[in-house]
């Protein structure tokens, strides 16, 4: 008799560890899926934010670069000087 007393017990005590210990494992697995995710939600933006820059950047470069090329006009007809021509060039390019 006591011997399935005591196995009843050990059996009681295995189902109430298992049962106390499922939620905080099941905490754990999800704060880990949270963290993957705003991982991901990051890696995105910071994309995001890196091909702005990028586009932006060429913009400004294709800005530039129509600048000067309208300043190489601007020389060939004679209307700059070639010291005019390159003043106003460092000062596109600085």
């Amino acid at each position: 008799m006591t011997y399935y007393l005591v196995i009843g017990l050990c059996i009681f005590l295995l189902l109430a560890v298992i049962y106390f210990s499922i939620k905080p494992i099941s905490m754990g697995i999800e704060a880990r899926r949270n963290i993957k995710e705003n991982a991901n939600i990051e890696d995105s933006e910071n994309e995001n934010i890196l091909s702005n820059d990028l586009k932006s950047e060429t913009n400004t470069n294709n800005k530039i670069s129509d600048e000067i090329l309208k300043l190489n006009e601007l020389k060939t007809k004679g209307l700059l000087s070639e010291e005019e021509f390159e003043k106003a060039k460092e000062k596109l390019l600085s």
